[in-house]
């Protein structure tokens, strides 16, 4: 098949196919280099990612903990409304006035 039957694209064919030769080619030369410098690069991703997680669970855990204080307020709060309101309920039941009147 010749070059031009690709629609004009036989050059980047022809390029990528040299490309890829020449990387085999070069792999076993490249690859320690490259292990070298991509090691410390690799290691330094990973401590990033690790110190980010801690970080965020230790955020998530504050937020809970923050969530459960307002609950246990909004709880305590809620339960001395009710008990404050019993009492004032319990006065003004149509046959507390009268005892009140009478008594």
């Amino acid at each position: 098949m010749p070059l031009g039957s690709l629609n004009g694209r036989g050059q980047l064919v022809l390029t990528g196919l040299l490309v890829g030769a020449a990387t085999l080619a070069l792999a076993p030369v490249l690859l320690p280099t490259i292990a070298r410098v991509g090691r410390p690069i690799a290691k330094a991703a990973i401590k990033g990612v690790i110190l980010a997680w801690e970080t965020t669970r230790e955020t998530v855990a504050e937020l809970a903990e923050a969530a459960e204080d307002m609950l246990a307020e909004a709880r305590a709060e809620l339960a001395q409304e009710l008990v404050g309101e019993a009492p004032a309920a319990a006065g003004t039941a149509p046959g507390a006035s009268e005892a009140r009147a009478h008594g």
